[in-house]
């Protein structure tokens, strides 16, 4: 297990994940389901998470649909992917939708959807909340309401070896970038490239953080920019590729509701206070090496 260094207005230490498959919670079941965010790689390790005793009671509409519908773009590991040669949407967002639901008696159904458009997605009611590694800021807090799970920032993704010598966004004038649509790094490079004089920032937009990595591994581009944990996890499992640099511009991801939605927002919150005070928070983080990023 390797561990890198970042602050967040302060100081605060980030495990880099190492080699991992998936995983998919058990809650309560399941033991043939494979995981293993702090095993050795090779396989997938069954991990179960009971989440009945959180004496939660289920928000009317999602009882009566006896489940819950949650949006989510699945290219972003080890916060939201799929299990190796599956569908089975795993990782940090699905384990703790997944304990929500079951202490509600509920089931989750968790639909692969576009990040640039999800937030339009929700509204249109295509879902009840989205679950995507939703980084929470002004812009989105006009649309939705949130309902905060996790602290990450921004990190960045380079060829084995970083040959074009980048230690921070500031580097990144001149070259050719690739970020995922919809994601707070759009904004991060559009600002520093206004930064750069006449070296602007080359950004190449992909529906799909996957292909972004891609873009770095096959040195068509730079740099790519994503969240911290993520690059941190990539830079394990894509080879040719490291991150580089600190974690920068921290904050919260939350869990988006439609503002006439406070009955659920007001459920959801509930439920992950108790999954902090009963322990199953804590579990699923450790379990994805991402304890440091444990909300308060």
């Amino acid at each position: 297990m390797v561990r890198i260094g970042f602050t967040r207005r302060g100081a605060l230490i980030l495990t880099a994940l190492v080699a991992v498959s998936a995983f998919a919670i058990a809650c309560g079941g399941d033991d043939d389901d494979d995981g293993g965010g702090g095993g050795s790689g090779a396989t997938l390790v069954a991990a179960t998470v009971n989440c009945k005793d959180l004496g939660l009671t289920a928000p009317s509409r999602i009882k009566s649909a006896g489940k819950i519908t949650v949006a989510s773009d699945l290219s972003y590991a080890p916060i939201d992917f799929t299990k190796e040669g599956t569908n089975d949407p795993i990782g940090l967002d699905a384990d703790i939708i997944k304990c929500i639901a079951q202490a509600w008696g509920v089931t989750a159904e968790i639909k692969n959807a576009d990040f640039g458009s999800i937030i339009q997605g929700l509204k249109g009611k295509q879902s009840d909340i989205i679950m995507s590694a939703m980084s929470v800021n002004e812009e989105r807090l006009k649309e939705v309401d949130f309902v905060e799970y996790f602290n990450a920032g921004s990190g960045i993704l380079v060829k084995k070896g970083n040959p074009e010598k980048i230690k921070s966004i500031a580097d990144l004038c001149g070259k050719q970038v690739a970020i995922q649509t919809g994601t707070v790094q759009i904004d991060e490079a559009k600002e520093q490239s206004g930064k750069c004089g006449d070296k602007k920032i080359d950004v190449k937009v992909f529906d799909q953080n996957t292909d972004a990595i891609q873009e770095v591994a096959s040195g068509r581009a730079k740099a790519a920019l994503m969240d911290y944990p993520v690059a941190a996890y990539n830079a394990k499992k894509v080879s040719g590729t490291e991150v580089v640099g600190e974690q920068y511009n921290t904050g919260p991801y939350g869990i988006a509701v439609r503002k006439d939605d406070g009955e659920v927002k007001t459920a959801l919150q509930a439920a992950i206070k108790a999954m902090q005070a009963k322990g199953q928070y804590k579990t699923i983080l450790q379990y994805w090496d991402l304890e440091a990023g444990a909300i308060k």
